[in-house]
């Protein structure tokens, strides 16, 4: 038995695939995305496009920095990334993570190593230094963090604002650049001033031993001339 296919016209068949693609495109745009990748179309210019970036930097076989991305997209002979969702580790001298930057985009240029972070870009240091600003730039050669815009910068007793700064990425040593403002909190007094355990007497210093006077020497009485 021969089984036999009629093909419709094609008239019908363009109105047929038409429809298919409207009903494509009404199903993608109500789908719902997820994270900056899924919102942002693929860019017909990027030569390469990376899920789930990650990049380190050593010197002398320690690390420096790891740079992570959810979404990286290529351009310029793979010179200029693009970077979505961005966040830097950043390592001590004995390769222990001190400091970690996020931002909500970024931009990583490979030939003059420097990471750009937008869109609240925060810096967090493990012993409780922060930093916020809507722009930063991570210099990786000389291992600094910079900014040419607003920024606010806390830590324990302290905070800080200003327009641009220069710092290194553990934020031990913020330099503003102008327009600096800040306030510092007193710490709490303590449990012994407000009421509780009675602060320490000072110790008394002991007083030094007596010093014993001489007795005086003895005067031998006149001689009697004889006679």
């Amino acid at each position: 038995m021969t089984r036999t296919t009629t093909r419709p016209p094609a008239r019908t068949r363009a109105a047929v695939l038409a429809a298919a693609t409207v009903v494509a495109a009404t199903a993608c745009n109500s789908k719902p995305t997820t994270g900056l990748a899924a919102s942002n179309a693929l860019p017909d210019s990027a030569e390469q496009v990376m899920y789930g970036l990650r990049n380190q930097q050593t010197n002398a076989g320690v690390r420096k920095s790891v740079l992570f991305a959810d979404t990286a997209y290529f351009y310029n002979d793979n010179t200029l990334v693009d970077l979505r969702r961005v966040r830097i580790v950043f390592f001590s001298a004995t390769g222990d993570s001190n400091a970690v930057m996020t931002g909500r985009t970024g931009r990583y240029d490979t030939r003059l190593q420097r990471v750009e972070g937008r869109g609240d870009v925060v810096v967090t240091s493990t012993d409780g230094r922060r930093l916020t600003s809507p722009h930063l730039v991570y210099e990786r050669s000389v291992n600094q963090i910079t900014s040419d815009t607003n920024f606010t910068f806390t830590e324990p007793g302290r905070t800080l604002e200003g327009i641009g700064f220069r710092s290194d990425p553990q934020l031990r040593n913020v330099q503003v650049l102008k327009g600096a403002k800040g306030r510092t909190v007193l710490p709490p007094p303590s449990e012994a001033r407000a009421g509780g355990a009675a602060p320490a007497a000072p110790t008394p210093t002991p007083a030094a031993p007596p010093t014993a006077t001489p007795e005086p020497a003895a005067v031998p009485p006149p001689a009697v001339p004889r006679r």
